[in-house]
């Protein structure tokens, strides 16, 4: 999270904070390689070296395409046709509001899942499915993703299909203040 964006959330929580006078410089770690034994060139014998290396860059996860909503809910299923059914209907209405909806999209417009979290401010992601979740996380779903809760919801299909699952999802809507009460009292 950049400062820029944290200062942000304390100044929209009413917190005061302290800022350095001159921040710190951050530097991007780098890893040593040691090279061992001796190697032959054209022009000769190499003596041993340390090579210095950049870390290697994660497995790119698919981009997000964003479709219309607002709050701090971002919902990610498959594709796009789901978040425009009536059962994402339904799971707005559920909500009480319009969560923004997501889904992977290669190609133009697309952002990637921690860039739309800091970006628009997203304090829960709802993932449809631990197969979906994979696709963003190889290592397991963490728990959060900069600011945000990461929720593994049943995926839509066994939404559609199976009673437990929708009980699952309410006790998830739930848990994790996805909805409250004061959204569905008379």
């Amino acid at each position: 999270m950049t400062d820029h964006r944290q200062q942000a959330y304390l100044d929209a929580m009413g917190i005061e904070t302290w800022c350095l006078r001159n921040p710190p410089e951050v530097t991007a770690p780098v890893a040593e390689i040691p090279v061992t034994g001796s190697m032959v060139a054209d022009n000769g014998p190499v003596e041993a070296a340390t090579v210095t290396a950049e870390p290697a860059p994660l497995a790119a996860a698919p981009g997000l395409k964003l479709g219309p909503g607002r709050g701090g809910v971002l919902l990610v299923c498959a594709e796009d046709t789901e978040s425009a059914s009536r059962l994402a209907n339904d799971i707005n209405r559920t909500i009480g509001r319009t969560p923004v909806w997501g889904w992977p999209h290669t190609g133009e417009q697309t952002v990637g899942l921690a860039d739309a979290v800091e970006e628009n401010l997203f304090t829960t992601v709802g993932i449809f499915g631990e197969q979906l979740g994979g696709q963003f996380f190889a290592d397991g779903v963490p728990q959060n993703l900069k600011s945000a809760n990461l929720v593994i919801l049943p995926s839509m299909r066994d939404l559609e299909a199976n009673a437990q699952a929708r009980k699952a999802l309410w006790s998830a809507l739930c848990r994790f203040a996805m909805v409250t009460a004061s959204d569905h009292q008379a």
